[in-house]
């Protein structure tokens, strides 16, 4: 449960929302009561600038949730880039998408999929546009042997600065 450090990665970049997507009951009333800790009058005194960072969560039971909200507040479906672990192919560089995303003409919203626990499960990838290359370290990724096992809120935190830090 990375929320918060997530969201606080989220709002430091300028991102416009951060979407928890879960259909598991359990984890929604878990999530629930960490988010409402983050709501509450104390919190908002005491730690103003992560309960700011926290508001991005919106906690949802399935994808075309997400989907239907961008589209709600966007006009239009968003782009869906997968991040992944795994080197796959057709995979974007970092530098290229970076260019992508900062062309003062692009209109389009994105939405950046990072998966938890095993990934994100390949009956996902028919949603997908586009899939950024995995971040390794100085060994490279599985597929070369080195080791590759970053948790989401560090990878997160990565691939954001990659893609919008200065």
């Amino acid at each position: 449960m990375d929320i918060h450090d997530i969201a606080r990665s989220s709002r430091t970049f300028g991102l416009k929302g951060y979407f928890v997507v879960t259909p598991i009951e359990n984890q929604h009333g878990l999530i629930g009561r960490i988010l409402s800790h983050w709501r509450t009058d104390r919190s908002r005194e005491y730690h103003p600038d992560r309960v700011e960072a926290v508001s991005l969560v919106r906690l949802v039971r399935d994808f075309a949730e997400v989907k239907a909200a961008v589209r709600a507040e966007c006009g239009e479906d968003p782009e869906v880039v997968l991040t992944d672990a795994r080197v796959l192919p057709n995979t974007v560089k970092y530098p290229d998408y970076r260019r992508e995303l900062a062309d003062p003409h692009r209109t389009r919203p994105t939405v950046i999929v990072f998966g938890t626990g095993w990934g994100v499960s390949e009956s996902f990838h028919p949603e997908v546009h586009r899939i950024l290359a995995p971040v390794c370290g100085p060994e490279g990724g599985q597929d070369e042997g080195g080791y590759n096992h970053l948790s989401v809120r560090a990878a997160v935190a990565i691939i954001l600065d990659r893609l919008f830090g200065h």
